[in-house]
């Protein structure tokens, strides 16, 4: 009777932590455009998300803000520290920058695309996969970093003079395009 409980327990445990893990995130539903935990140096973010299947999602973008004097204030982006690769993000409070966007996907491969004007912050990208009730089942959250285009950010890849490999490539690019 013990060794029967104690298989049982051992099952119970291996299901229901396997459900817990793979309830995370839709695996049909991944954010292309901007990377996880990434940085974005312009006021213009594009935000691309591909479907493989025939699914629901809700789009919503928020910006963390944060609690200063008593008012809550952008993030200061530049003391920013992440563990593991995530933003530590137990002080801070989602603003909505706008109306939640839906679409639904009727094909195997689809994507959702969307541009918006930020301001210099922290941002929350959060994408909700729908059931046909329209009742959430699946969540992703994404953060981005926006911060304003400077010079020290722009690519100057025609600048630098280079040698071997990246000269022809770079020769062949300015044949292709121009200067």
């Amino acid at each position: 009777m013990r060794k029967l409980i104690v298989v049982l327990t051992v099952v119970l445990s291996l299901l229901c932590s396997t459900i817990v893990a793979s309830a995370a995130t839709d695996p049909n539903v991944i954010l292309v455009n901007p990377k996880s935990n990434s940085t974005v140096y312009s006021n213009n973010l594009l935000i691309s998300v591909k479907l493989t299947q025939p699914k629901s999602i809700k789009v919503s973008v928020f910006e963390e803000k944060q609690v200063v004097n008593g008012t809550l204030s952008a993030v200061n982006v530049n003391t920013l520290t992440t563990s593991n690769g995530s933003i530590n993000n137990a002080s801070f409070t989602s603003v909505s920058t706008g109306v939640p966007a839906l679409f639904e996907s009727k094909n195997n491969l689809s994507f959702y695309t969307k541009q918006m004007s930020l301001k210099p912050g922290l941002y929350r990208i959060r994408i909700d996969t729908l059931d046909p009730a329209g009742k959430e089942i699946f969540t992703r959250n994404s953060y981005v970093v926006v911060k304003e285009k400077t010079e020290e950010a722009e690519a100057k890849i025609f600048e630098t003079p280079q040698s071997g490999t990246m000269q022809f490539l770079q020769n062949l690019l300015k044949t292709i395009f121009g200067d």
